[in-house]
């Protein structure tokens, strides 16, 4: 069995997953099951039963980063137990849009279905390179405004999606740009 250090002594990674998503509710009320899991990540379901019975930890980051992101927890409290479970705002366990189980906050989705898969994607690439959930979070908040630039001649809802995407990029860059200072390569 594998057994990681942290704040909850005797869980390990597996009872983590398995906590985490024993929280998440169906639309109709149901507990998400390893089938539900596995197919919001696009993985085998025998995997998500691995990763439950402690038979295995995922190799890929990225893994580990849309695992945390669909169970609405940080990585590091999946990986070690450090930090508190914490639920994505906006959320209580359960999901709102089955299309979308990732949590998002209000503000990314509030944005058309493009832009916010483009939001989405950089903040998986966040996760992926260790940022925490607090930094993800104002990420994802700059990555918003940037989409909704104030500054443009038009109103949000009369540009065009290319504009939107350039908005959304220019706010990456500024992400990047910060957390490179602080030693974070996205």
């Amino acid at each position: 069995m594998i057994r990681q250090s942290g704040d909850d002594a005797g869980q390990t990674f597996g009872d983590r997953v398995r906590i985490s998503r024993d929280r998440l509710r169906t639309p109709d009320g149901r507990r998400w099951t390893q089938g539900d899991l596995a197919k919001a990540l696009d993985v085998k379901r025998n995997t998500v039963s691995r990763w439950e019975n402690g038979g295995m930890l995922p190799k890929d980051p990225a893994v580990i980063a849309s695992l945390a992101r669909v169970l609405h927890v940080t990585a590091d409290y999946l990986l070690a137990g450090f930090g508190e479970v914490e639920l994505a705002s906006g959320t209580s366990g359960v999901h709102e849009r089955p299309d979308a189980p990732y949590g998002l906050g209000t503000d990314a989705e509030s944005l058309p279905g493009a832009a916010a898969d483009i939001v989405l994607r950089y903040m998986d690439r966040l996760l992926a390179c260790g940022c925490t959930a607090q930094q993800v979070r104002e990420a994802e908040r700059l990555l918003v405004s940037g989409a909704r630039n104030g500054l443009a001649r038009r109103p949000f809802a009369q540009r065009e999606m290319k504009e939107v995407v350039e908005d959304i990029d220019a706010a990456w860059d500024f992400v990047t740009h910060v957390l490179r200072r602080q030693g974070i390569r996205p």
